[in-house]
């Protein structure tokens, strides 16, 4: 558990706004406009605790499907369950750039010899992924899933990691419901 809260911390400490890439897809026969209630539920940890992160996407989850007009439940009252999944991973990416080494061309008017040598760059980064599931009680099925992922950056105040989260969610919760599926009240 301490390697998955480690990674969880990190995913705040390290993410920045400039590199989110946000995604959604769904189910498109599924009928969007039958949903009021939902229920949210908290990834599942080894040791059943909670972490500061997992409470505050929970909170920010519950904020922006109330400003939708979905009323957050219980798990037996919900229409749908909104799961939420936090993962960090380490990127590595190798570049090869070949640059001249020797006398030419460096001197103009010399004749001596230069090569071509090839110099390996690597770059590594931390990126988080952020994955919101909607799912139908009747038969757990996915009918709608967003993602957003960026690479991570430092954060100085608990101020500023619950702002990021704020707008993590609500750019991936902008997609749901999907706007070519009428929403509840639309029909």
């Amino acid at each position: 558990m301490r390697v998955y809260t480690l990674l969880i911390v990190l995913f705040f400490w390290l993410a920045g706004c400039s590199s989110l890439r946000v995604t959604s897809d769904y189910n498109p026969n599924y009928d969007f406009s039958k949903l009021e209630r939902v229920a949210i539920f908290y990834p599942k940890s080894d040791d059943n605790t909670i972490s500061l992160a997992q409470q505050r996407f929970a909170k920010a989850i519950e904020d922006v499907m109330r400003q939708k007009g979905f009323f957050v439940s219980d798990k037996d009252n919900a229409d749908f369950y909104i799961l939420f999944h936090l993962d960090v991973t380490e990127k590595r990416q190798v570049v090869t750039d070949y640059q001249m080494v020797g006398l030419y061309p460096y001197y103009p008017g010399y004749w001596g010899y230069g090569m071509t040598v090839p110099v390996e760059r690597e770059y590594t980064w931390t990126e988080g992924k952020f994955i919101i599931d909607a799912v139908d009680p009747e038969g757990n099925r996915i009918f709608w899933r967003g993602m957003a992922t960026d690479r991570l950056k430092d954060f100085d105040t608990p101020q500023e990691r619950i702002e990021y989260i704020r707008h993590i969610v609500a750019e991936v919760l902008k997609h749901f419901p999907p706007e070519n599926q009428p929403s509840k009240g639309e029909k």
